[in-house]
């Protein structure tokens, strides 16, 4: 009998990007002199991308060395759809669904490892805003409010200097209608200037 653990990388993609991170920054580790990153330094504000939910266009600015504010327009995504059952009644399903969102999060930032490249782990506190693409949705609602508190993992390199790579997981309370619990997950790039 051939059982598969239920931290298999191939069930888990999530935990197998976070592992590889990790992996990433503790290799980079090594010993050596420490050069420091131009992320959140001499390059304050950064533009990129992030797949996941949302897909979106983020971007974020730090507003100090530990402190920063992020935002993202976002175009769809998983876990926000709703699906009809063979009796007309809806739930929440995880169709990938159009819709279109905005976000914007304070983030609390600190350093875990500073060698060759720079891991640090983020908090933070914000809200999304989620608006059907095609009027309302199953549940006659045209837009979904939610409160989210924003934890990831974030990578920058010596080289290039103005790159950023980070992995969010961000716990959210549905508040606009009805009440319920929703994960933003995303994996993203981000370019400084």
């Amino acid at each position: 009998m051939n059982q598969e653990s239920s931290l298999a990388p191939s069930r888990h993609p999530i935990l197998a990007v976070l592992f590889t991170l990790v992996v990433a920054a503790g290799l980079s580790a090594a010993p050596s002199r420490a050069r420091a990153t131009e992320v959140g330094s001499t390059r304050n504000f950064g533009l990129g991308f992030q797949i996941g939910d949302p897909t979106a266009i983020t971007a974020k600015a730090f507003v100090g060395r530990r402190h920063a504010f992020d935002f993202g327009l976002g175009f769809g995504g998983l876990g926000y759809g709703w699906c009809t059952d063979a009796n007309n009644h809806t739930y929440r399903c995880d169709a990938i669904n159009h819709n279109v969102s905005l976000h914007a999060d304070y983030l609390y930032q600190e350093n875990i490892l500073n060698r060759m490249n720079r891991l640090d782990w983020y908090a933070g506190l914000g809200g999304r805003v989620i608006m059907s693409a095609y009027g309302s949705n199953n549940l006659g609602r045209d837009a979904v409010l939610l409160a989210r508190v924003p934890l990831g993992l974030a990578v920058t390199f010596q080289r290039p200097s103005f790159l950023e790579v980070y992995l969010e997981i961000a716990p959210a309370v549905v508040i606009f209608p009805p009440v319920d619990f929703a994960i933003d997950v995303g994996l993203g790039v981000r370019a400084y200037f």
